[in-house]
């Protein structure tokens, strides 16, 4: 009971966030276009902000320490998310945009957000804290800048890639992880800098996606279902698998694999608003797959007791 007690209130937060952006569409008060200003805020000043400070806030030597764990999750979501981009352009030929988006649906779970709340009541401060701020690299050093590519309208290989160095997410994440690789860590006093702006992006995000399913409906589909099973349980349960075959601690396996069974973070829906692709699916599957995870994020919790 204690540990459906604490998904249930991790969990809470963002329907309600969701509910009061799709109340607020339904009410006439945000609309599509309100939406998308959200998210250019969340994408330009919000989230480089929140993504700067808790990189350079973390130091080189728990990133050190922590090699195996580092190892796991950037491969594991690394792999997953350029296979799922294989077999959704190849396998279903979606588009290279849907393609991405798809894909980083299955592939990030929301674990600097839902994380943040479960993570530490399962684990220690310090493995809890690494955990998201690995996910979080990953995230946005390998991830994001690929989306970026695959999002841009611009047919030149060269300048898609230039364009996407220049977002401030993907500048912020670059230069984050290069002051921590270097041996400086933030001054704690700066903390507030980068936090009273920056915190607030997940909500924003959310809140936006919610006005999105305020102006379309709530869906859900084949497609969704598939997405939705592949993030909250085929994926952790191959990563399960493949760590006990290769005779990895039983701490280190519960883990990776209860991170990976997070549900789907906002960012596809957030990037699937600001460059309009699919934006009902998107936020859709993002809200299903939060709901789903009261049952799946709480199997493989007491699977791996």
């Amino acid at each position: 009971m204690n540990l459906l007690s604490t998904l249930i209130f991790a969990l809470i937060p963002i329907f309600v966030t969701i509910g009061l952006g799709y109340l607020a569409a339904r009410r006439g008060i945000f609309n599509d276009q309100d939406s998308k200003k959200f998210v250019k805020l969340v994408l330009t000043f919000m989230l480089p902000l929140h993504v700067f400070g808790g990189l350079w806030g973390t130091s080189r030597q728990i990133l050190v320490e922590n090699v195996p764990l580092m190892g796991w999750l950037v491969l594991s979501m690394t792999v997953c998310y350029l296979v799922m981009i294989l077999v959704y352009r190849f396998g279903f030929k979606n588009s290279r945009q849907l393609v991405t988006l798809r894909a980083m649906s299955i592939a990030n779970p929301s674990v600097p957000f839902i994380g943040s709340a479960v993570l530490p009541l399962l684990f220690s401060a310090s493995n809890s804290a690494i955990t998201i701020g690995i996910c979080s690299l990953t995230v946005n050093i390998i991830m994001l800048p690929i989306a970026f590519d695959s999002l841009s309208s611009d047919h030149s290989a060269i300048k898609r890639l230039t364009d996407t160095f220049k977002k401030p997410l993907v500048i912020a994440a670059v230069l984050g992880f290069l002051l921590t690789l270097c041996g400086s860590q933030m001054p704690t006093q700066l903390t507030s800098t980068f936090d009273l702006l920056g915190k607030g992006a997940g909500g924003v995000a959310i809140f936006a996606a919610g006005i999105v399913l305020g102006t379309r409906h709530l869906s859900f589909d084949k497609t969704i279902l598939t997405t939705v099973m592949m993030k909250n349980i085929v994926f952790p349960l191959v990563v399960l698998l493949i760590m006990m075959a290769a005779g990895v601690s039983h701490d280190l396996i519960r883990l990776v694999v209860i991170a990976l069974a997070i549900p789907t973070a906002t960012m596809p829906s957030t990037l699937a608003i600001q460059f309009n692709v699919n934006e009902k699916e998107l936020a859709s599957t993002q809200f299903w797959s939060t709901a789903c995870s009261l049952i799946t994020l709480s199997a493989f919790v007491l699977a791996l007791a």
